[in-house]
């Protein structure tokens, strides 16, 4: 299965029960159908594609249009496999685990969200090999931004989602899940932060020296060499289901019978988490990765305070100040030392492909980075680890 569009071949047998399907009834497609790719920005090496599927359909009582979303999953290709280590492919393979979002669609897993959240309707998942197309509802997002409040409610949903584990539900077992998937994550992108930090090159960088400051390199080596200690106090938190990479981008807002709903797609990573990673996300990265132009304070007091109702909402009652200590934990872990194109500061050839492949200059790139990095060394020194 290619991800170009102009190669996506399609059964029309196949489509027309999906249709179906979606519809509800029996119809039959009318003439040709159109197919337009959906831009989404967001890393996934497991993704080969997301398109929308559009057209006529007739069935006994009316012709109406109709319209499907499908995403292609499949194996990481062998130009991204060749980044792993070798004594580590096996557990980047498992934590990219390609399948595991149609092995959730197909398990029913997410047809039992509470409410508020809800994952987007799924008629049907095509396997060929090592690839996978997931037919999926086609669900617009209703609010073109969100402000503080929107983002505290998608936590609000994100709480009573996570809280359900931590208090009536057993967590579930199927092999397909994800198992420490952030330390996987990790692990992989942060497998060149402690080279970056010796690099002195990067550090006297004028740019760098401009947007870092010059105490933040220290700060980050003090941080790496206590790095263990973080990873023991995230593997010290309750653990629930989660979706593990809830931002933004992730996150579309519709109203369905006067309720606003959260309706979360890509759920490739979904798996075992620790407590408050969904939030940790939702804050990071909708603001560090995202772009979302809101401030981090006052975005992650708003998202634990929803957060914690919803957890409340389900009978599920964590001391706040035991909620943040879990945020904080989560941030440092997962995204303190994710530098990203930093390495490119200082180098016009590479600085230029770094803005091009973003679409901004790359001074926004790194000013992003600069802040991130400001906000998380501030919250490390706000928690002491056992």
């Amino acid at each position: 299965m290619q991800a170009r569009p102009e190669s996506l071949e399609l059964d029309r047998a196949m489509l027309e029960t999906t249709v179906s399907r979606a519809l509800g009834h029996e119809a039959t497609l009318v003439g040709d159908w159109t197919v337009a790719p959906i831009k989404y920005d967001a890393f996934n090496p497991v993704s080969a594609g997301l398109y929308r599927v559009s057209g006529t359909a007739r069935s006994a009582s009316a012709t109406g249009s109709w319209s499907l979303v499908v995403k292609i999953c499949h194996e990481p290709q062998e130009e991204w496999l060749a980044r792993l280590p070798p004594d580590r492919r096996a557990a980047e393979l498992d934590f990219l685990r390609w399948d595991r979002e149609a092995e959730a669609y197909e398990s029913g897993l997410l047809e039992t969200l509470p409410r508020g959240l809800v994952a987007p309707r799924c008629f049907g998942v095509e396997r060929d090999g090592a690839s996978a197309r997931i037919w999926l509802e086609d669900v617009r997002d209703e609010f073109s931004s969100w402000d503080t409040a929107r983002y505290a409610l998608a936590a609000r949903h994100l709480g009573r989602f996570n809280g359900e584990y931590l208090t009536t539900k057993p967590l579930p077992d199927q092999a397909w899940l994800s198992r420490r998937w952030i330390q996987g994550w990790v692990a992989f992108f942060t497998r060149n932060a402690a080279t970056q930090l010796a690099d002195d090159r990067i550090w006297a960088a004028p740019l760098t020296l401009e947007l870092f400051g010059p105490s933040a390199r220290d700060e980050l080596r003090r941080t790496l060499a206590a790095l263990d200690g973080w990873w023991a106090a995230l593997d010290r938190l309750p653990v629930t289901l989660g979706h593990l990479d809830a931002f933004r981008a992730n996150l579309l807002s519709r109203v369905t019978r006067g309720q606003t709903e959260t309706v979360a797609v890509d759920w490739a990573f979904v798996g075992i988490a620790p407590l408050a990673a969904d939030v940790t996300q939702l804050v990071l990265a909708s603001i560090f990765y995202h772009g979302e132009r809101l401030e981090p304070a006052a975005l992650a007091e708003a998202c634990l305070g929803g957060y914690d109702r919803g957890l409340r909402d389900v009978g599920c009652v964590i001391a706040p100040d035991a909620l943040r200590r879990a945020y904080v934990i989560n941030a440092i872990t997962r995204w303190l030392f994710i530098f990203g194109p930093f390495a490119a500061v200082g180098q016009p050839a590479r600085e230029a492909a770094v803005a091009e492949a973003r679409g901004k200059p790359y001074r926004d790139v790194l000013t992003l980075i600069a802040e991130k990095t400001r906000y998380l060394l501030q919250l490390s020194r706000d928690v002491a680890l056992d």
